[in-house]
């Protein structure tokens, strides 16, 4: 039976040219920084890559970890975040809404009671991509991955203050967007009072 290492020691075997080491790591956090990388893009395509080149820049410097800094899940995720800075940087614009193909939504089949959630889900995932990087990706710390204030200040490289007015005026711009959408909802559903009018 093979031996589970915590991630300090996975870093040092990395770090070492264990290689096996970065697959610990991906294991247990690999799926945590989809949902990040998810949380930032449009694509899910671009989200995977982003993650899958957040390891290939772990392999390469596994000496950059510094456990006295924060946890290694943590280092991740500034390794992730710088990613998704240069994805946006090198495409020149915001991401921008696509309802298309690219789109990132789970397409499982679910019973009619499930329909409203899924709904709810869209919606927030749509107005989370209409706001700024910045405010994005301190929901995404806080708000999906609930890590501390204290882990999310040492990846953006800011003190706690920063990260809870950011977070403070993040919720409010999500608040205000998901208000905007709703109301467009309602104002092209068919009125019922005209409806039985005629």
């Amino acid at each position: 039976m093979k031996k589970i290492c915590d991630d300090t020691e996975c870093m040092a075997r990395l770090a070492d040219g264990d290689t096996g080491a970065l697959r610990n790591l991906y294991e247990r956090h690999g799926r945590a920084l989809l949902r990040l990388s998810l949380a930032m893009c449009r694509s899910r395509q671009a989200a995977e890559d982003l993650v899958h080149d957040t390891f290939v820049a772990l392999l390469r410097g596994p000496h950059l970890f510094d456990p006295a800094q924060g946890t290694a899940f943590a280092y991740l995720c500034g390794v992730l975040r710088h990613r998704i800075s240069r994805h946006f940087r090198q495409q020149k614009r915001w991401v921008a809404l696509d309802s298309g193909e690219n789109a990132v939504v789970d397409h499982e089949p679910c019973p009619t009671d499930e329909i409203a959630r899924n709904e709810t889900s869209a919606a927030v995932r749509q107005a989370m991509l209409e706001l700024p990087l910045q405010h994005r990706e301190v929901i995404a710390f806080c708000d999906l991955e609930e890590l501390s204030y204290q882990d999310v200040a040492a990846i953006l490289d800011c003190p706690i203050g920063t990260v809870r007015s950011r977070l403070h005026r993040a919720r409010a711009l999500l608040t205000l967007r998901l208000a905007s959408l709703e109301a467009v909802d309602l104002a092209n559903e068919p009125s019922l009072v005209h409806q039985g009018s005629t």
